[in-house]
Order: C-alpha cells, then structure tokens, then sequence
C-alpha cells in the first residue's frame, strides 16, 4: 500500500490467534474469487484479451478490499475497521491539524498500562491515521491541558484518593488513538460465544 503508516494495536490475549483464523477464512475467500473469476476467461482469446482480464480480476479484488468487501491482509481488515470506528463515532470528518505540542506517538496523557499483552501491527492509510490523531486531539484537548496542570501541581507521586479521582475524571475524558485502534479490532474480529 502506497502512503501509509505503521500502528500498532495493543489487544487483550487470545487476539492474534483470532485473527490468525480470520486471515484463513478471508484468504481461502479471495483464492475463490480469482480460481471464479479465472475460470470465466476463455483461454482460446487472444494473450492480450486474457492478460487484460486478469489485470481487471486484480483490480476487482482491490475494489473489493477498498470497500471492506474482501479483507484478506491485516492491512485491509483494519483500514475498513477503522473506518467503521471513525464513521460510528461521527469522527470520519474533516478536523484541525493538532499542535506541534501535542501528543502524537506512544502514551497519551491520562492513558493507562495494563491489560493489553498483545500487539497487532497494520499499516494504514496515512490521511486515516492523520484522522484518527487529529479527532483524538481535538476531541481530548481540553483535558488534556487540564492533565498537564494537574501533573505541574502534583509532580510527586500522588496517594491522596481525593487527588487521584480528579485525575481519574480528566483521565476518562482523553481518546487516545491506542483506543480507535483497539475498538477497530473489536469490529474486525467481533467475539463470538456460539459458532453459527
């Protein structure tokens, strides 16, 4: 994929393996669709009529992947869950480039460790990754300038439980993108209790 980025989505145990089996199901998918699609050309035309068919079977399968129809590479399954996320958030809008001083890789202020053992790494479209920062700025901004007061006037570790439920209550108010990318996992790979 030309002009994108690497992300990584930090997910609960057990959620490599489940897309692991998803990538199974949408490859063996996609090998059905070119053998279909490879077996209605007529081998008798002519190798620039077939060479042109193939070339439109290709280009099908990539329409495909860029409508969420096929998602056969990690890549594609989290461009269109992302997607799914920014539209369901009403998010999937033109948004103000963040500042130069605001958070752009690693944790977020308010941002929290734990729970989250594995990692999945996708590379996505660049101007979607631009939107998922910019919505988690503008949307998260305000607390997070109040985080960064908060942590000025508190710069030693803080055990007063009054002091640390301030925290918490800006802490809940900041998006950070970790959370876009793992609530597009969760619509990739929705869990399921009973197989269908």
């Amino acid at each position: 994929m030309a002009g994108t980025v690497a992300v990584m989505a930090r997910v609960v145990s057990g959620t490599r393996a489940r897309l692991k089996t998803r990538m199974v199901v949408e490859k063996a998918r996609r090998r059905e669709l070119l053998h279909a699609a490879r077996a209605g050309i007529d081998p008798l035309a002519s190798a620039e009529k077939r060479a042109t068919l193939a070339a439109q079977v290709l280009a099908d399968l990539a329409q495909m992947r860029e409508r969420g129809e096929l998602v056969d590479t990690v890549d594609a399954l989290l461009t269109h869950a992302v997607r799914v996320e920014m539209a369901e958030r009403g998010w999937d809008v033109d948004w103000p480039s963040p500042p130069p001083g605001a958070p752009r890789a690693g944790r977020w202020p308010g941002s929290r460790d734990g729970g989250w053992p594995e990692k999945i790494v996708a590379r996505l479209p660049v101007d979607l990754v631009a939107q998922v920062h910019a919505a988690c700025w503008n949307t998260s901004k305000d607390a997070i300038a109040a985080l960064r007061r908060w942590r000025d006037a508190h710069p030693a570790v803080v055990l007063c439980r009054e002091d640390l439920a301030g925290y918490e209550e800006l802490a809940a108010q900041v998006t950070a993108p970790g959370e876009v990318w793992r609530a597009a996992v969760a619509h990739a790979l929705p869990v399921v209790d009973h197989p269908v």
